[in-house]
């Protein structure tokens, strides 16, 4: 912990700061460029109708019903467990075109301003990047902002997280702006120290309830690192055991209650923004609804639902995440399906999904120890280690936080570690991450490092949003068109119906569901005839997750493995049942 102890960086020359804003701006239209224009490439991935649901939601509380407003309308988006700020965020520009258009839209007139709403998250991308770079100029200097800052904004799974109406993206810059709050405001008065950190951790609560624990942790060490270089804890030479005793105490206690009041305040703004229920309404009984009777829980959250009055709806996303990760969920890793989560998921996710010149930067910061062992490297390998508990594992995109402090952690240890050629390194590995980037769009989410096989292995290695999250309908919709329109049939982990035919005659849409759980598949020949003479799509998660369950999918999985494939998309491995060519006949 001394890695604050270095000497301060020297401050940037007086006239130096257009430097930092044509930096800046770079990094805005790069990432505007990336974003927009790989977000009007992709489907809708799974979670994304949800937000959009809980979005309008919330926006449609304003409008006057009966005569009166009820404001924000947070029920639907608390009682999935969802905080509600990034839907509210997301979801603006197509309120608005709501209230212009003077009607609702609901299904697929929804989802074709899905674009709007994706733009919206470039909002928290740039506060991200503008954060990183605040953090890495606050500790290391002009250079330790710009690295920061660069690598965060250039690599490919920031990047395609910030091309999708989602949340993940927004409870990373919250916490990256919280931990800038706290380094920042460490020997300030109430203003620094207290209420900006509580507002921010309010923020990224507010973004998603897994800041409660990422941004306790972060405040901890920040402050644990602080007292040590300051020399709060340290021994003072002559001074007797119990002096030092006192005063180590004194200082342990100032620090437990200014952390406090940073949690108090971020916990009364969640609150607040949250909400209520309005008199006579228990939304928690929908909490207890939704927790299966398998679930260890059920008993004690029926019991609360049947004892419990207006609970305030921040209470009960709480409970239902508390259920959500209670126990291990399935994951798949390397190859492998593992039914109750894998203990090693997040590091060795991230060996295969954070860039080669990540590792490369990191092996230079070795050789300079007290550089590389700064507050905010400290504190992204307490947030791996916590993630090792994570029952969790559906991709990447939880881990954002843990990268983006990293990088900040990584930029500062360049520029203490190397004040001269720092800009001969950061610039280079920036360069090569956004080359990265383009060597992957639009197709980011199954991004893997060239070690770990590249985008083509990913189906191989990982699954879910790391690779398909329902979002390569119009990938797949592409090779059809080129390959003569065969019918095809889809069997994926999706929501979007936009693609699919409403009804047997309807020749303006491309694909057919194909719901292969709810048929009486027994064989090889039921699938066949089931599927008839077409083209089986079959997603990449469809194959990955619950690969024995029912049992309708495990035989129909067994008998896919004896056919060699027609083609491949960036989500989906196609079949074609037409003829024999392309498979042997079932025995």
């Amino acid at each position: 912990m001394s890695g604050d102890a270095a000497p301060p960086p020297t401050p940037p020359a007086v006239g130096r700061w257009w430097v930092d804003a044509l930096w800046l701006l770079a990094l805005a239209a790069w990432s505007a460029g990336w974003c927009l224009s790989a977000a009007a490439e992709l489907g809708i991935t799974y979670d994304e109708v949800f937000y959009l649901d809980a979005g309008l939601s919330s926006w449609r509380g304003w409008q006057p019903e009966e005569g009166k407003t009820i404001g924000w309308a947070h029920e639907y988006s608390a009682t999935n467990g969802v905080m509600p700020l990034p839907p509210d965020v997301v979801t603006i520009p197509v309120y608005v075109l709501e209230r212009q258009g003077g009607e609702k839209f609901e299904g697929e007139a929804k989802y074709a301003r899905l674009r709007w709403a994706r733009a919206m998250t470039l909002g928290w991308f740039w506060l991200l990047v503008v954060s990183a770079w605040r953090l890495g100029r606050h500790a290391a200097g002009p250079w330790g902002g710009r690295i920061a800052s660069g690598l965060i904004a250039a690599d490919p799974n920031f990047l395609a997280h910030a091309a999708l109406a989602t949340t993940d993206v927004a409870v990373s810059a919250a916490l990256l702006a919280f931990a800038r709050a706290v380094y920042a405001g460490r020997a300030g008065g109430w203003w620094k120290r207290v209420t900006l950190p509580g507002l921010w951790y309010g923020v990224a609560v507010l973004c998603k309830l897994s800041a409660l624990l990422y941004g306790g942790f972060i405040l901890v060490v920040l402050e644990v690192c602080h007292r040590f270089a300051t020399g709060g804890l340290s021994r003072p030479a002559g001074a007797g055991l119990g002096r030092w005793a006192r005063s180590a105490a004194l200082a342990t206690l100032r620090s437990v209650l200014a952390a406090a009041a940073v949690i108090a305040v971020g916990a009364a703004v969640a609150f607040a923004y949250c909400g209520v229920p309005d008199a006579g309404e228990r939304p928690f009984t929908k909490v207890a609804a939704a927790v299966p009777p398998t679930e260890l829980l059920k008993p004690q959250f029926d019991k609360w639902a049947a004892e419990s009055g207006r609970v305030p709806h921040a209470v009960s996303a709480f409970a239902f995440q508390w259920w959500h990760n209670s126990r291990g969920r399935p994951t798949f890793l390397n190859g492998t399906y593992y039914p109750e989560g894998y203990l090693w998921y997040f590091p060795e996710l991230l060996l295969m999904k954070v860039p080669v010149p990540i590792f490369v930067l990191a092996l230079l910061a070795l050789p300079r120890p007290r550089a590389l062992a700064n507050p905010f490297a400290l504190a992204a390998l307490v947030l791996l280690a916590v993630l090792l508990k994570a029952n969790l594992q559906t991709g990447v995109r939880l881990a954002l936080p843990v990268i983006a402090l990293g990088y900040v952690g990584l930029a500062t240890a360049l520029a203490r570690g190397y004040p001269r050629c720092a800009p001969w390194l950061g610039a280079p590995a920036v360069a090569a991450l956004a080359a990265a980037s383009l060597w992957v769009w639009p197709h980011a989410l199954g991004y893997l490092n060239q070690p770990s096989g590249g985008p083509k292995a990913a189906p191989y290695r990982v699954t879910d949003s790391n690779v398909d999250w329902g979002q390569g309908l119009p990938d797949l919709a592409a090779w059809h068109a080129a390959n003569g329109r065969p019918p095809t049939v889809v069997w994926y982990f999706g929501t979007d119906t936009r693609y699919f035919k409403r009804h047997p005659d309807d020749h303006g849409r491309p694909f057919q569901r194909f719901p292969l759980e709810a048929l009486p598949i027994k064989s090889g020949d039921d699938l066949r005839r089931a599927v008839g003479p077409q083209v089986l799509a079959v997603g990449y998660t469809v194959v990955a997750l619950h690969p024995d369950e029912p049992a309708a999918k495990a035989v129909a999985l067994e008998y896919l493995r004896t056919r060699r494939p027609l083609a491949r998309t960036a989500t989906f491995v196609l079949y074609d049942f037409r003829d024999e060519k392309n498979g042997p006949p079932p025995e």
